[in-house]
């Protein structure tokens, strides 16, 4: 049985990860006008910077789904790990994204904090002593927690 801390990662992991989702959906027309703009210089490769903005948006979905998978249900010390220096360049990031508020608009600036604070609890509740002694059991190093 997953200890609490694990069942709270999962939630707020997942719900950061729906909220990220909306914020690039809500963003995608501004993201695709990017694109576009980019190659206007040469219009045969928009289709190629159109593939490689979905592809990118995809495999970030993807590897975001993979790394809750390994870390929630398969107790991974090493995506555990992964999560938590993703999360050391969003705090770097973070700043620069807020900053640019007044280009991008104030909902996706809010957006954007909503999802560090969903992934800043996520990435908390790795580190309490419930969800140590989980990972620690599933390498086989301790016996497995008491169940709850």
């Amino acid at each position: 049985m997953r200890p609490q801390s694990i069942i709270r990662f999962e939630q707020a992991y997942l719900a950061s990860i729906v909220v990220w989702g909306i914020n690039t959906a809500l963003g995608w027309g501004t993201q695709m006008a990017t694109v576009e703009a980019s190659f206007a210089a040469m219009p045969e490769m928009i289709p190629l910077g159109r593939a490689m903005l979905i592809g990118f948006t995809l495999f970030a979905l993807f590897v975001s789904l993979l790394l809750w998978f390994f870390t929630a249900r398969k107790a991974s010390e090493v995506t555990k790990w992964i999560i938590v220096a993703f999360f050391g360049l969003s705090v770097v990031g973070l700043p620069f994204s807020l900053a640019g508020f007044e280009k991008t608009g104030i909902l996706p600036a809010a957006l954007n904090l909503v999802t560090f604070a969903l992934t800043a609890f996520a990435v908390w509740m790795l580190f309490r002593p419930d969800a140590s002694a989980w990972f620690r059991a599933s390498d086989g190093s301790a016996p497995p927690p008491p169940l709850a």
